[in-house]
Formats: structure tokens, C-alpha cells, sequence
């Protein structure tokens, strides 16, 4: 997983830099979104061949409500919070900021209602008794609310503060997929070495990638420190993402795998989210369409969020091997 992670990382940045460089029609940006189309066609065609039906022996019922309740809480805090700056703050983004707390209430009222019933809930809100659960969860909102909007602040950076092409963006991004790939090969080797210190190992590399990309950002934007910085950030991920899931899961029970593994996904897009829209914040805060130089500054600034968000999940981390370590002796 790792290792194709890595490669469609390479792929995607040249791929869209490529497609914005081309301007076919004069879409700009727009063009991007067509490197999905022949995926999710081979995803259509090569799902009939090769996914497998499997069926457990008492069917459940979809749980819609909660799905309902649970999106509706998630958008209630994440839209005002993308968009609210962009509007100045409308009464609307601070009602739905606020209406998200009884609706986050109502959704695990509701959940918890239902797994009394004997129901299937979406999430089993007693799952998060599990300190395990709690402690990797959490870490993993941070990890990935980290990568996806260093991502955004470093692309903005380069093209708008520093004036390059998207294309020249995207050959920055090279280096730290190939790096990436490397960390997952050498992910495994790791964690049977180290076990579960391995993450901590990469949340260190990754972190320390950030503190150089902290440094360039004040002092103007060196493109070879920023390279350095990727690659030590996509070295970092490589060892860290093939592992992370296996070390929640392994604070739950069997039965309870596939609830977790759906809170984990669940969790890494809403840390990403919540990433992006706090660095959005500062970075646009801070440039206000300014020159390049306030750009750096606000780079810098942004990734600041990025390492505090890092080094929180790094002492997670450290607690949860603490807490497995001692589930086994």
C-alpha cells in the first residue's frame, strides 16, 4: 500500500502540473480533475473482475440515520471553517459551528441508542473506551491533518509567492514520492526491528522535515532546503502510513476491526480537512495577496501549525506504545 501510495504521489503532481501547463480550452486548473476519469473507469471494470462478494451470515440493516447525523455534524463544523474567512464571517458560519456540538451529541445519543437495540451503528461510540483507540485515533488526525495542508501552503508558496509554474511545483513534490516510496520499502523491516517505535521513528523524520521548511520559509524559500524538507517528509510518511492502521487495530478486538477501520478513514479525511482549513486560515490571514516575501512569511508561519499538530501526534504516539507495551506484559 506504501509503495503504490508513493508512486501515484509522483504521478499525480506531474500529471496535474503537466495538465495545467497544457491549458487545454483555457480550463486552467480545472484540467486536473480529469486524471481521475480513466481510474475510477478501470475501478468500475476491475472491480466486477476482481473484488470478491462476501456476505456475513445475518445481514444488517444500513444505519442512515447516524450516517446522516454524523455528516451532518462533520459538515457543520468544517464548511464555516473553510469558507467563513473567504465571507467574513456571516452569521451562518458561526451558527454552524455552534450547531455542531448538539449534533455531534445527537449522533452518538443516537448511536448508542441503537447499539443497545442490538442494531449495527456506524460507530459504536464505546469503542472510544478503548485508550488504544483514543490515543491512535487521535494521533492520526493530527498525522494527516499535517500532510494534506502542508501540501496546499507549499503549493501556493512556490506558485504564488515564488512565481513558478505549476509544473515547476509539481517537480519539487518528485523528490519526496520517490523518498516516500523508499520509507514504505523499508517500513516492514523497521517495525519487526523496532516495533512499534517504528512510527515514532517516522513521525521524527517527518517532523524534522517540517522545522527546515519553518526555517526556509523566514529566510526567503531556498529551493534546495525545501527539497530536503520534502524528501524528509516523504520519507517520514513512507514509514509511518503502512504501518498506522495495523497499530490501532491491534488495541481492538477482531469483531470490532472493521468499525475501526471505517473511524481510521473517517478520521484521516476529517484531520485532513481540519488541516487545510487552519493553514488556509493562516496563510491567507497572513499574505492578504501580498508579495512574495510576506509569502514565505506566511508559509512559514502556516507549517508552523503542521509541526505543533506533529510533535502533538509524536508524544501520542509514545503513549500508545506505552499502552500496548504494557496491554502485554
Amino acid at each position: 500500500m506504501g509503495a503504490v501510495q508513493g508512486v501515484a504521489g509522483a504521478a499525480s503532481q506531474l500529471l496535474g502540473g503537466g495538465l495545467m501547463a497544457l491549458d487545454i480550452g483555457n480550463l486552467d486548473w480545472r484540467l486536473i480533475f480529469f486524471v481521475n476519469l480513466p481510474i475510477a473507469a478501470y475501478a468500475l471494470i476491475a472491480g466486477k473482475w476482481f473484488i470478491v462478494e462476501t456476505r456475513d451470515a445475518a445481514s444488517a440493516r444500513l444505519d442512515l440515520m447516524g450516517a446522516l447525523l454524523g455528516a451532518s455534524a462533520l459538515t457543520a463544523i468544517l464548511l464555516p471553517a473553510m469558507v467563513g474567512q473567504e465571507q467574513h464571517w456571516p452569521w451562518w458560519a458561526i451558527t454552524g459551528v455552534l450547531s455542531s456540538v448538539p449534533l455531534f451529541v445527537a449522533f452518538i445519543t443516537y448511536e448508542s441508542r441503537l447499539m443497545r437495540r442490538g442494531g449495527v451503528p456506524i460507530i459504536d461510540p464505546s469503542i472510544f473506551k478503548n485508550d488504544g483507540v483514543a490515543i491512535g485515533m487521535s494521533a492520526s488526525f493530527l498525522f494527516f491533518s499535517a500532510i494534506s495542508s502542508f501540501s496546499l501552503s507549499l503549493t501556493i508558496f512556490l506558485q504564488v509567492g515564488l512565481g513558478q509554474t505549476p509544473l515547476q511545483a509539481a517537480m519539487l513534490f518528485l523528490p519526496s514520492t520517490v523518498a516516500f516510496f523508499a520509507g514504505s520499502l523499508v517500513s516492514a523491516s523497521l517495525a519487526k526491528q523496532l516495533r512499534h517505535q517504528a512510527p515514532t521513528l517516522g513521525m521524527g523524520i517527518f517532523g524534522f522535515g517540517l522545522l527546515i521548511a519553518v526555517i526556509d520559509g523566514f529566510v526567503g524559500g531556498e529551493r534546495w532546503a525545501l527539497t530536503i524538507s520534502v524528501i524528509l517528509q516523504g520519507f517520514g510518511q513512507g514509514i509511518i502510513i503502512p504501518l498506522l492502521l495495523n497499530m490501532v487495530l491491534s488495541t481492538v478486538a477482531n469483531s470490532e476491526a472493521g468499525m475501526a477501520s471505517g473511524v481510521f478513514s473517517t478520521t484521516q479525511t476529517a484531520g485532513s480537512a481540519f488541516g487545510v482549513t487552519i493553514v488556509g486560515v493562516i496563510l491567507f490571514g497572513i499574505s492578504d495577496g501580498s508579495g512574495g516575501g510576506v509569502y514565505g512569511t506566511a508559509f512559514a508561519v502556516a507549517t508552523l501549525y503542521n509541526l505543533v499538530a506533529v510533535t502533538l501526534g509524536l508524544f501520542l504516539f509514545r503513549a500508545l506504545q506505552r499502552g500496548n507495551n504494557g496491554s502485554r506484559a
